[in-house]
């Protein structure tokens, strides 16, 4: 049985999170970055905007919640995903980790099994960037705040006023590494008796049209962490 077919049959977890990948086999290829669509112990599904041949070698970087993962693997399949007879998602491809050093497989173990538990697709990665958000009932107001973590979903935003459920938003994303715009809608709002005198109003916003092309911006945004030192909360 082949080493792919062993690792095949640990259990897959549709968990989504960006991360960076090199080809290994080619140093000037530069870094390029993507969305997983599944994980387990011994590979993944990753959703890319490019064909990878067969066999060829990768190195990943995960970005989670815990920290960055770094993954050694191989390209074992790939297909371009088609949807009403037009691609809009990235090309699949299917990995097989060919490397895990004991602390990056325990990093990995406790991300798809934390305390017993499965962990939900929508893995939230914290990062705290500023961002400016115009509520499209409203023109010409432009709120600034900054966001608390994301996921392929939607993101936790913090804001000096609230925002009501239900709320449209244009969002712009701003990092030295470039901006990403978005459009959201506020889906909660942080409850009075939770809320900090003086302090950020917690928004959870939704992605309402997060095409292809922006979830590849956005991963390409988080692929680094930032260094900017997060406010008080």
């Amino acid at each position: 049985m082949s080493d792919w077919a062993i690792q095949r049959r640990s259990p897959r977890y549709p968990i989504q999170l960006p991360f960076s990948h090199q080809p290994t086999s080619h140093r000037g290829a530069g870094t390029r970055v993507g969305w997983t669509r599944d994980l387990s112990e011994g590979g993944a599904c990753l959703e890319l905007d490019e064909h990878l041949p067969i066999h060829t070698p990768l190195h990943i970087r995960l970005q989670t919640d815990r920290g960055a993962i770094e993954l050694d693997a191989e390209v074992v399949w790939e297909v371009e995903e088609q949807r009403s007879g037009r691609a809009e998602g990235g090309v699949l491809h299917g990995v097989a980790f060919t490397h895990l050093a004991p602390d990056q497989l325990l990093l990995l173990r406790d991300l798809l099994l934390p305390q017993g538990h499965s962990r939900p697709a929508g893995v939230r990665v914290p990062a705290d960037l500023p961002v400016t958000c115009q509520p499209r009932a409203s023109a010409g107001i432009v709120l600034d705040g900054r966001t608390g973590d994301f996921s392929r979903g939607g993101l936790l935003l913090r804001l000096s006023q609230t925002l009501p459920p239900g709320t449209p938003l244009d969002l712009t994303l701003h990092r030295p590494n470039g901006r990403v715009t978005a459009e959201g809608e506020i889906v909660w709002v942080e409850p009075p008796e939770k809320r900090t005198p003086g302090q950020p109003i917690r928004h959870g916003v939704r992605f309402t049209a997060l095409g292809w092309s922006r979830a590849l911006s956005l991963a390409l945004l988080l692929a680094e962490p930032t260094e900017e030192p997060s406010p008080a909360r």
